[in-house]
């Protein structure tokens, strides 16, 4: 299948490289609204140029899609507004990733090199599982959703829609983290994180609530 790559950065090129293992999918392009310049490629891959180009893509046979953008936001009105175009998302797993057969997966998924993720698990659209991390049974990843390199999640957490869990966290089993929150790399969650927060440290505590300090005491 003939599909583009959303995206230029860092991410693109991880999901490029773990596409490389499927036989099935033919990328032919990144799109990306910031190019650097009409020569631009990535392992090969050309940099075409921004949105504007997708009309002429799908006319010419392009199907698929899946987002490399390490944004929940960006990623969130791109997986949509592509879907509305008649694209269709697929998934980047990596083979060495390892997935319970009882967990449930969405579309547009990023699953890295060495990831977990274990018994009745559900994992939403637009997701990013990174490198290594562990998501444990009975865990709900919301969608829109973006879990750091080598981050532990215990079971039966939830993680709300467009949340992000900075690299190397550990989760405790219950915890609810809320949407749109931010947990600081290397934090440990013992305790539920509110909507919109920002929650650092060990154990983690929330500094910020959307653009406000939280008051001490």
């Amino acid at each position: 299948m003939k599909m583009i790559i959303i995206g230029a950065g860092g991410q693109a090129r991880i999901v490029y490289e773990i596409l490389q293992h499927s036989k099935n999918m033919d990328v032919v392009a990144f799109i990306d609204n910031v190019t650097r310049g009409s020569e631009e490629k990535i392992m090969g891959i050309p940099v075409i140029g921004d949105h504007s180009l997708l009309p002429g893509l799908i006319k010419e046979g392009i199907k698929a899609y899946i987002i490399a953008i390490g944004d929940n936001k960006i990623r969130a009105r791109y997986f949509g507004s592509l879907q509305k175009k008649g694209l269709e998302p697929i998934n980047a797993i990596h083979p060495t990733a390892h997935i319970s057969d009882n967990a449930k997966i969405g579309k547009g998924v990023v699953i890295s090199t060495g990831a977990i993720i274990t018994t009745n698990a559900i994992i939403g659209d637009d997701v990013i599982i990174n490198t290594g991390a562990i998501i444990e049974h009975e865990d709900i990843i919301e969608k829109h959703v973006h879990i750091g390199p080598g981050t532990a999640i215990a079971g039966r957490v939830t993680v709300k829609k467009g949340a992000f869990v900075g690299i190397g966290c550990v989760v405790k089993e219950y915890v609810t983290i809320g949407e749109n929150a931010v947990v600081g790399a290397g934090s440990v969650v013992l305790d539920d994180i509110p909507k919109n927060a920002v929650a650092v440290g060990s154990p983690a505590k929330v500094i910020k609530i959307k653009n406000k300090p939280v008051k001490n005491g």
